[in-house]
C-alpha cells in the first residue's frame, strides 16, 4: 500500500482544499492539525488527521513518521499580531525547520514548501516579476518569517539532500475557508464595512484551487530546488474593489487616498488599536509593503515546466463572496444590501 501523504495546516485555506484534492486522486492523507485547531474543514474527508504543532520537533518528526510525500503549508499567516515573533516569525521559521529536518531523517520522497511572492518582491511599477528576483526590503513580520523560512527550507535541502520545491502563490482568494485570511480579509472588509477609498498599488488574484492543483504538479513534476510563482490575473486595487462592488451591487470606492494620508490613517488605527487591544484594518507596516506598489507576478515557469493553469479573477471573486456570504461571514444588515449575490 502506498505511503500516505503529509499535509500540515491541513485545516487552512489551502491546507484543506489540498486534502480534497488529494482524496479525490486517491491518495491516503494525513492531515495535521494544531491540538486547538478547529477539525471543521475537513468533515466528511477520508483523512488520518493528526495533532501536534510544527514548533515542537517531537510532533514534527511523528507526523512525519511512515509518510512518502510532505505538503508544508502551515505558517503564522498573519500581518499584524499583539507578540509577532511567537504568532508569525516562529511558525514560519522553527516550523519549517523542524518538518524539513523531520523529512530528511525519515527519508522522504519530496516536499513541497509552501512559501508566497512576497519572497520575490513587490513593485513599484506595473511590471511582472518572476522568480529570479528575491525581496530584501520586506516590511511586514508575515514576508521577513517567509523570507527566512524558504532560505531555511532550501539550506536544509541542500545540507541532507531532502527534495525542497518551492511553491510561491499569490494573493489567494476562493471558496473553502473556516476562518478569514488575510487575502480574503480585503473582500469581506468590503462587504461588511464598505471601503470610502482606494490607494494604487495592485495584486495578482489566484483562485486557492488553483494554487492547491499547483502544488500536486510541483510534487509530480517540479524541480527539486525550484521555485515556482501560482499568481492568476493582475488587477489594481481600483480594480478588485470595483470587481466585487459589480458583483454584489454595493458601492465602489471613488476616492484615491495618496500614500502619505493613508499612513497617517493607519497609524491613528494603530493607536486605537493600543487602547482597544483589536488588530488595526490597516497598520504602517502594511502601507509600507503594499502601498502604491504592483504584487504582479509571472507564472510562466509553473505554466511551461508543470501545466499549471489559472481561473479568472472574476470567477474567483464570485466563488469567494458566494462562500462569505452563504456561510455567515457577512452581517445581515449588510446582506440584505447585496442585490446581485454572485453566482456559485
Amino acid at each position: 500500500m502506498a505511503k500516505p501523504s503529509l499535509v500540515t495546516g491541513a485545516n487552512g485555506h489551502l491546507g484543506n482544499n489540498l486534502c480534497r484534492l488529494l482524496v479525490e486522486r486517491g491518495e491516503r492523507v494525513r492531515a495535521m492539525l494544531r491540538s486547538s485547531a478547529d477539525p471543521a474543514p475537513l468533515a466528511g474527508l477520508d483523512v488520518e488527521v493528526v495533532r501536534g504543532d510544527i514548533l515542537s520537533a517531537a510532533d514534527a518528526a511523528a507526523a512525519v513518521d511512515g509518510c512518502g510525500r510532505v505538503y508544508h503549508t502551515a505558517a503564522g499567516f498573519l500581518m499584524w499580531s499583539r507578540h509577532p515573533e511567537r504568532d508569525i516569525i516562529q511558525p514560519s521559521v522553527n516550523g519549517t525547520r523542524n518538518v524539513l529536518e523531520a523529512a530528511a531523517r525519515a527519508g522522504i520522497e519530496r516536499v513541497v514548501y509552501t512559501s508566497t511572492t512576497g519572497t520575490i518582491g513587490i513593485s513599484t511599477t506595473p511590471t511582472p516579476l518572476d522568480e529570479t528576483h528575491y525581496n530584501t526590503t520586506p516590511h511586514t513580520h508575515y514576508v521577513r518569517g517567509k523570507i527566512a523560512a524558504e532560505k531555511e527550507a532550501f539550506a536544509i535541502a541542500k545540507r541532507t539532500g531532502v527534495p525542497v520545491v518551492a511553491i510561491q502563490p499569490g494573493f489567494i482568494l476562493g471558496p473553502r475557508f473556516w476562518k478569514v485570511s488575510e487575502s480574503v480579509r480585503q473582500v469581506a472588509d468590503f462587504l461588511n464595512q464598505g471601503m470610502p477609498v482606494y490607494f494604487d498599488g495592485g495584486f495578482g488574484v489566484v483562485d486557492v484551487e488553483d494554487v492547491a492543483r499547483g502544488a500536486l504538479l510541483a510534487m509530480d513534476k517540479g524541480r527539486p530546488g525550484e521555485r515556482y510563482i501560482f499568481s492568476g490575473e493582475d488587477l489594481t486595487v481600483k480594480q478588485l474593489f470595483d470587481l466585487v462592488a459589480e458583483l454584489t451591487g454595493l458601492k465602489a470606492p471613488s476616492i484615491k487616498a495618496p500614500l502619505p494620508v493613508l499612513r497617517l490613517l493607519a497609524a491613528a488605527m494603530e493607536f486605537a488599536s493600543k487602547i482597544t487591544g483589536t488588530r488595526p484594518m490597516l497598520d504602517r507596516s502594511q502601507v509600507d509593503e503594499f502601498g502604491g506598489k504592483y504584487a504582479y507576478f509571472s507564472s510562466a515557469k509553473a505554466q511551461r515546466e508543470l501545466g499549471y493553469t489559472y481561473r479568472p479573477a472574476r470567477e474567483t471573486l464570485q466563488r469567494t463572496i458566494t462562500w462569505l456570504v452563504e456561510r455567515g461571514f457577512v452581517s445581515e444588515r449588510r446582506r440584505q444590501l447585496i442585490v446581485k449575490p454572485a453566482a456559485a
